[in-house]
């Protein structure tokens, strides 16, 4: 079959794919449009695996609000400027416009569900064949709330870091605006201040086994240097000074509420909360769930 200019430039309309590249995918599949688009897509995958081994460490974060649902997911590259493309940001559009309709959990589930008919895995093949750069979904997370209970989204830098934080509340809030504020607040803390959870007791156990053995080594290089010895029991008082530090600096609730002009007692996130409630007509109010993703980690 002849290669048209006219079946080349409707190829490289519906894929974004270089000329030459069309033609050549379409001399492969003698001139079948359905069958080139298919063969770039697998080009598109064979692309992906081969750079696979390239950093993509670019990107963006996106946060998704769809009435008692909330979703974060990244979308990765191995360059800025990528970040910016069309193509990328038509993909994560539509990767948005899935998880606004539907409820999906995980990366596998994204790339198997569609949007007006176009599955999100094709579209991503796509891109791939176009851009030619390692670009995936590297994360995704999701959460939930119910009628007592309120999300706090926030996005710092054009993505680079996304936040969903969780409040639940008792009472009935004055104003749903200022309770939102609130909860928007609680995540730019958390955007600031990079906790790894919620609360102590949801701190990872080898997080704080880490955080002892680091203590232990620092208490031990001390007394070295003295030339004092410390006794076992005071050790373990020292180990747990340190550590009971490290996790007011990393635990959301008990670090210290960063507005200092809302916060002029300096209160922890806790106990800040506590005092606002009442302002918003409210008898408790808490974080109870942290989603947090920083681009390229």
């Amino acid at each position: 079959m002849q290669i048209t200019a006219s079946l080349v430039n409707e190829l490289r309309t519906k894929t974004g794919v270089g000329m030459m590249q069309c033609k050549k995918a379409l001399t492969e599949t003698d001139g079948d449009l359905d069958k080139a688009i298919d063969l770039l897509r697998k080009q598109g995958a064979a692309v992906a695996a081969k750079r696979a081994d390239k950093d993509a460490k670019e990107g963006r974060v996106f946060l998704v609000e769809a009435e008692s649902r909330a979703v974060a997911f990244e979308l990765s590259c191995e360059t800025e400027p990528v970040s910016k493309n069309e193509d990328f940001n038509d993909l994560a559009n539509l990767a948005t416009k899935v998880l606004s309709s539907q409820e999906i959990t995980s990366i596998e589930g994204l790339l198997e569900a569609s949007a007006d008919g176009v599955k999100v895995s094709d579209r991503l093949q796509d891109v791939l064949v176009k851009i030619q750069e390692n670009i995936s979904f590297r994360k995704l997370a999701s959460m939930k709330r119910s009628s007592n209970e309120v999300f706090g989204i926030y996005s710092h830098m054009m993505g680079k870091i996304g936040v969903i934080t969780k409040l639940a509340f008792v009472g009935t809030p004055s104003s749903e605006a200022d309770l939102k504020q609130v909860a928007k607040e609680i995540s730019m803390q958390a955007a600031a201040f990079a906790p790894v959870a919620v609360k102590a007791s949801d701190v990872p156990a080898e997080t704080i086994e880490k955080e002892r053995e680091i203590a232990r080594a620092q208490i031990e290089n001390a007394a070295k240097e003295s030339g004092k010895a410390t006794k076992p029991e005071f050790v373990e008082r020292q180990l747990d000074g340190r550590v009971a530090k490290v996790l007011k600096e990393i635990v959301l609730e008990d670090q210290e509420f960063f507005i200092a002009d809302k916060n002029p007692k300096k209160l922890n996130v806790k106990d800040y909360l506590e005092s606002v409630a009442p302002t918003l007509g409210l008898s408790s109010l808490k974080v109870v769930e942290l989603i947090r993703f920083e681009r390229g980690n």
